[in-house]
């Protein structure tokens, strides 16, 4: 629910002159608390009242005899406010962010406690759950039988989740938290499209299709012609990184996948293309006209990759148009400093908006892409990525990449 705040310092001192002038008129300071309705503070919503809200929404509570408020429960479960703006007719106040919801427990009581020194009162309320939301799946092109995970917010109360070609999967594992589903991926065969999980108080739908390793979004799947696995999206310029099909080394991949791996790299190695540190593709014909005029980052480049060994140091750039490049280090934002999809598939979502031009002589450090059309050449992809150093060596490194595709994600 949206909160305007605009103007609510003079709404709040126009509420406590009222409060003050009615406590003036009643006279009575000892009778219970009472409650009229709930709105929200912005002085033109105030007519509208409502008995359910968001957690951390403000509201305006107005009544009689609130005065002298010294605790207010949401499910039992405490609120602050200021007793600056308690006065006999209204209080203002946060509804607490970890006010407990359904979706934590199922008895949950829904009422406001008001407590004030010369009684108690409570109201019917619901504390809303916010619709689920969805931040990532860790692998956007899984095997039939592989398990797959959702992972978002307020994800509570799921009923199910339905796949591409209408497959509903009810067999789900959650957390508490809200924050993760997971489910084994059934044959998809050749349908692809979105996730879409749908829960009692709302729906969410995935950036990115299902199954999409051989649609017309995909750059390459390095799977050539007359190759078991999958239909072939080849576009390789046949040097750069090992291509190969082993199921053992990497499993859970259709057809072809590149390997680089090397180790011993010493810091300011900016030679990528030795040891196998490069994918290099041919250019290709993929957007109709209408597309490069879209905002950059309603698009994203996605792509598979599974590492071996964990990834602590140098810069996968990833590069479009030999103009544009994103500096790949999913080490920075892990935990231990070290990223490791554990010999397992893992999509990677990166939008086209955070790829950067050139400045100061470093790849991707400069103006970012504003543009669809500012990673094209004449309506073509040119893409590739490098493995360089800086101030930093690698001992070893061993990753995989597969699938890589443009998918427009709003």
């Amino acid at each position: 629910m949206k909160i305007i705040k605009k103007g609510w310092l003079h709404i709040v001192m126009g509420l406590m002159m009222m409060g003050y002038v009615a406590c003036s008129k009643n006279g009575d300071q000892s009778a219970p608390p009472s409650v009229q309705k709930i709105t929200l503070l912005d002085s033109t919503l105030q007519d509208s009242s409502f008995t359910k809200a968001l957690p951390n929404t403000l509201i305006l509570v107005t009544g009689q005899n609130l005065h002298g408020m010294v605790k207010v429960l949401f499910n039992n479960q405490e609120a602050y406010f200021n007793p600056t703006y308690n006065t006999s007719t209204h209080l203002i106040i946060v509804i607490p962010e970890k006010a407990p919801t359904e979706a934590i427990d199922p008895q949950v009581p829904n009422k406001i406690k008001f407590i004030t020194t010369h009684g108690e009162f409570e109201y019917n309320f619901v504390i809303d759950i916010p619709p689920p939301s969805i931040a990532s799946i860790s692998n956007e092109n899984a095997l039939p039988g592989d398990s797959v995970f959702v992972n978002g917010s307020s994800m509570y109360l799921i009923s199910k989740v339905v796949l591409p070609g209408n497959r509903e999967i009810t067999d789900l594992t959650t957390n508490p938290a809200g924050t993760r589903i997971g489910f084994v991926m059934p044959d998809l065969g050749s349908d692809t499209g979105r996730l879409v999980i749908h829960a009692k108080y709302g729906a969410a739908m995935s950036d990115g299709p299902l199954n999409d390793h051989e649609s017309g979004d995909v750059i390459s799947n390095l799977t050539n012609t007359d190759e078991p696995g999958e239909k072939p999206v080849f576009n390789w310029a046949w040097w750069g990184a090992v291509r190969t099909s082993d199921p053992v080394l990497f499993p859970g991949t259709r057809g072809g996948y590149l390997q680089s791996v090397f180790g011993g790299l010493g810091p300011n190695a900016g030679d990528w293309w030795n040891d196998n540190r490069s994918g290099n593709f041919t250019n290709v014909p993929m957007f109709t006209s209408g597309i490069p005029n879209a905002e950059a980052g309603n698009y994203a480049l996605k792509f598979e990759m599974n590492t071996k060994e964990a990834w602590s140091a140098g810069i996968m750039v990833l590069r479009f148009n030999d103009k544009f490049c994103y500096r790949f280090m999913p080490y920075l934002s892990a935990a231990d400093g070290k990223f490791s999809t554990k010999n397992k598939w893992q999509t990677v979502t990166i939008p086209i908006s955070q790829f950067r031009q050139t400045a100061d002589g470093i790849e991707g450090t400069g103006a970012p892409a504003q543009m669809f059309a500012d990673i094209l050449k004449k309506d073509t992809v040119i893409f590739g990525y490098r493995f360089i150093t800086e101030k930093d060596p690698v001992d070893v490194y061993n990753a995989a990449f597969d699938n890589f595709r443009i998918i427009k994600i709003k």
